[in-house]
């Protein structure tokens, strides 16, 4: 999948790290990483609806001003699309638990993660709704 952040979520993009695994871990968490001396929690992208993942390894992590990590597998850069590029999500679209629509930029679907949409559901998911 290609997301697109806006700037004014992110805090900051790291290098990746291990993740410490959590006992009986959350859906919604793969685990925690020390960040600036306190335990971040990292994103299981694999626990969201609709959501698929590329295997492998992240290669960074954005961190969000949420405090909440999100493993990238990489990274393009800074993008200010056109006012008419971006889109709603489809009707019944699962992602719309966590995005915020969609942006078509030559040729490319690129999607928006909503920050606010993301740590709700993450808070639903750790409370089984």
């Amino acid at each position: 999948m290609d997301l697109l952040l806006s700037t004014q979520d992110l805090r900051e993009v790291v290098a990746a790290m291990p993740v410490a695994p959590l006992p009986g871990r959350p859906q919604g968490i793969q685990g925690v990483v020390l960040y600036q001396g306190e335990f971040l929690p990292i994103l299981a992208w694999e626990d969201l609806p609709g959501c698929t993942i590329a295997p492998g390894r992240p290669v960074a992590v954005a961190v969000l001003r949420r405090r909440l990590g999100l493993p990238l597998d990489r990274m393009i850069g800074t993008l200010s699309p056109p006012p008419g590029a971006w889109q709603e999500l489809e009707l019944g679209d699962p992602r719309e638990r966590w995005l915020s629509g969609t942006c078509r930029l030559g040729g490319q679907t690129l999607l928006q993660v909503d920050p606010d949409r993301l740590i709700a559901l993450l808070h639903r998911l750790r409370e089984g709704r």
